[in-house]
């Protein structure tokens, strides 16, 4: 009988290790591989439509911007900083960069993931997002200087933005900055990965 119990207590000790292990496998790894479901009162914004943003921007009309919805909680969007970082090296010069958060996000953590030098909105109630038909992080939104929609995205299918070939984001970019039409990447560009972005309770956003 103590034998028994003792193979049990053995089987349970295991079935619960290994139930943790996939959980955290799940967490960590799994989720983040499949589409990150679309909300509801998701409205779909397509390219070359106009977007209207705060006066503050509408007076940013001398260079393109890009739009960055980034979420110190979410791992995808840790794992994209780099990537990120090196296309704001790049490109600073021609493109301007700003970083979205959702509000709930710890302003203290976002600021030590970027320079000094990077201008950080927080959008409340996903008033900005769904503007710009963002529901996910990471995603770029790039605007024209015709305040138009001229890409939204992923910034690579590979996880950790390591795959040159589907640089959605920086290929957006070169075509832009070239003067042509946004290349027809498909759905591994414009299918959301990642984590969704929160509902909350307010209707504004907020600059810091």
């Amino acid at each position: 009988m103590k034998t028994a119990l003792k193979y049990t207590g053995i089987a349970l000790f295991l079935v619960a290790a290994f139930g943790m292990i996939g959980f955290l496998f799940w967490q960590q790894e799994v989720q983040y591989t499949l589409p990150t479901p679309v909300p509801k009162d998701y409205s779909l914004v397509y390219v070359n439509q106009s977007v209207h943003l705060d006066n503050y921007y509408n007076q940013t009309v001398d260079k393109p911007t890009l739009y960055h919805f980034f979420s110190p909680e979410c791992p995808c969007s840790r794992f994209n900083l780099k990537h990120y970082n090196s296309l704001k090296r790049k490109y600073g010069d021609s493109i301007r960069f700003i970083v979205v958060i959702p509000e709930f996000s710890d302003i203290d953590l976002v600021k030590d993931y970027f320079d000094s030098e990077t201008k950080v909105i927080r959008d409340l109630n996903r008033t900005f997002a769904n503007e710009l038909g963002v529901y996910s992080t990471p995603q770029a939104a790039i605007i024209n200087t015709k305040s138009k929609l001229y890409y939204r995205g992923n910034y690579n299918r590979a996880r950790y933005c390591t795959d040159p070939g589907s640089n959605f984001t920086q290929m957006a970019i070169d075509s832009l900055l070239a003067g042509v039409p946004p290349p027809a990447f498909g759905l591994l560009s414009t299918v959301s990965y990642g984590c969704g972005l929160e509902e909350n309770s307010e209707n504004l956003f907020s600059m810091f």
